[in-house]
C-alpha cells in the first residue's frame, strides 16, 4: 500500500495526463485536506478506492454486488435544480466518479461522511445512528424507487432547501467578478468548447466567455473550468463547463483505456434530469443560477445530520435510485437480505473501520 504522500502524486501525474491541471489550486486543495477528516475524505476518492478493498475485504470483494455507483458519494453531494416544468428536484448533483464498485461501497462511505461531518459540526454521532435510517431510506427506495421533489411530502426537504437560493446580485458579481473569472475569447477555449456551449443556449444567443479561477468542489478542485454567460437587458444566463476524467477506480486498478462512466449512470438511473446537464467526451456543462445549488453540509454546530433521521432516509432512497439503473430491486433486495444475514451489524462496523482509515490518512498529511 502506498503512503497517502505516493497516492496523491501519481494520482495527479496521472490526472495530468488526461485534463489541464492547475498547479495553483492543486495546492490549495492540498491546504484545505488538512482541514479537517470531512474535507479529507471530499477531496480523496482516489485513496478511498485503494483503503476499501483492504479495510473492508467481505464487501469489497464480492463481484456479485458490484453495480454503476456513484463513487464519490457523501452528504455534500446531495443538491437542487429545476426540471423542464420548474419542479424544485432534489438528489445526488455530481456523478464524476462514477464506476463500477460494490453497492455497499456507496453506502458506507456516505454514512462514514455523515459521521465525518457531524463531527466536524462539533457534534458526535456513533455509526449506528446514522447507518440505521439510511439503510431504512435504501431498502424504501429498493420497494419503490422514484425521484424526490421539494415538497410538503417531504418536510425535511423544504426545511433543508428554504434557504439554498442566493441573493442574485450577490451570485452575479461573484460569477462575473473579474479577478476569479477573466474573460476569455472564443478563440482561446480548448477545442470543441464553444460549439457545447451554444448547443446549450437558444440559437445565435450572443455570448462572452469566462475562465474561472476561483475554486470548485474539492474533488474536481484543480481541474479548468469555463463559464458561457448571455445578457439580455440586465438578466443573466450562465452555463459552467467542468474537465471530465474517468473515475479514480481506473487509476487504481490501472485500466488506462476506460472512458468516464458518468453518461451511462445518468442515462440508467431513476431521476428527473436537469434539462441543462450535458456530459460530452472531456467535459461537463451545467446551468448556473442563484436557485441552482449544492447544498453545503456542514454549517457550525450543524444538527441536521445527526439528529435528522428523515433527511438520512431521503439520502438512503435516492442512493437506491441511482443503484437501480443497474440492478433490479429485487436482486438488490435479495443481496442486502442475505448480506444482513451472513453478517449482522455489518453496516456501522464497516462505517467505523473506513473512518478509522480516513482520520488516520488525514492525521498523516494534517502533520505535514
Amino acid at each position: 500500500m502506498q503512503s497517502i504522500f505516493e497516492s496523491t502524486n501519481t494520482f495527479e501525474v496521472w490526472m495530468g495526463k488526461r485534463t489541464d491541471i492547475s498547479k495553483r489550486l492543486l495546492k490549495k486543495k492540498h491546504r484545505q485536506m488538512a482541514d479537517g477528516p470531512f474535507p479529507f475524505l471530499r477531496s480523496t476518492f482516489y485513496r478511498w478506492v485503494e483503503q476499501w478493498p483492504i479495510v473492508c475485504p467481505e464487501l469489497a470483494e464480492r463481484a456479485e454486488d458490484v453495480l454503476l455507483a456513484v463513487g464519490d458519494l457523501h452528504v455534500a453531494n446531495f443538491g437542487v435544480w429545476l426540471d423542464s416544468r420548474q419542479r424544485q428536484v432534489w438528489g445526488v448533483n455530481d456523478f464524476d466518479e462514477a464506476c463500477e464498485l460494490a453497492f455497499t461501497s456507496d453506502l458506507v462511505r456516505l454514512a462514514a461522511s455523515a459521521v465525518l461531518a457531524a463531527a466536524e459540526a462539533k457534534i458526535d454521532v456513533e455509526a449506528n445512528r446514522v447507518c440505521e435510517p439510511l439503510l431504512d431510506g435504501y431498502r424504501a427506495g429498493l420497494r419503490a424507487g422514484q425521484p424526490i421533489l421539494v415538497t410538503g411530502r417531504h418536510p425535511a426537504l423544504v426545511t433543508l432547501t428554504r434557504r439554498t437560493q442566493e441573493n442574485p446580485k450577490v451570485f452575479w458579481a461573484k460569477k462575473l467578478r473579474r479577478k476569479d473569472n477573466p474573460a476569455v475569447d472564443a478563440r482561446d477555449l480548448p477545442r470543441g468548447l464553444e460549439d457545447m456551449f451554444r448547443a446549450s443556449f437558444r440559437p445565435g444567443a450572443k455570448l462572452t466567455f469566462r475562465e474561472q479561477r476561483s475554486p470548485g468542489g474539492l474533488g474536481s478542485l484543480g481541474r479548468r473550468r469555463f463559464t458561457a454567460v448571455e445578457t439580455k437587458k440586465g438578466v443573466h444566463e450562465a452555463r459552467e463547463a467542468k474537465a471530465l476524467v474517468p473515475s479514480a477506480l481506473y487509476w487504481s486498478k490501472e485500466q488506462d483505456d476506460m472512458p468516464s462512466q458518468t453518461a451511462t449512470l445518468l442515462q440508467h438511473a431513476i431521476r428527473i434530469p436537469d434539462p441543462y446537464f450535458q456530459v460530452h467526451d472531456r467535459w461537463l456543462i451545467r446551468q448556473l443560477a442563484p436557485d441552482v445549488a449544492k447544498i453545503e453540509m456542514p454549517q457550525p454546530r450543524d444538527k441536521r445530520l445527526a439528529r435528522a433521521p428523515d433527511l438520512l432516509r431521503l439520502m438512503g432512497r435516492e442512493t437506491a435510485n441511482i443503484h437501480l439503473g443497474s440492478r433490479t430491486n429485487q436482486d438488490l433486495a435479495e443481496r442486502l437480505s442475505n448480506l444482513d444475514q451472513r453478517r449482522p451489524g455489518w453496516f456501522p462496523a464497516a462505517t467505523d473501520r473506513m473512518v478509522a482509515s480516513v482520520r488516520k490518512d488525514h492525521s498523516k498529511w494534517a502533520r505535514e
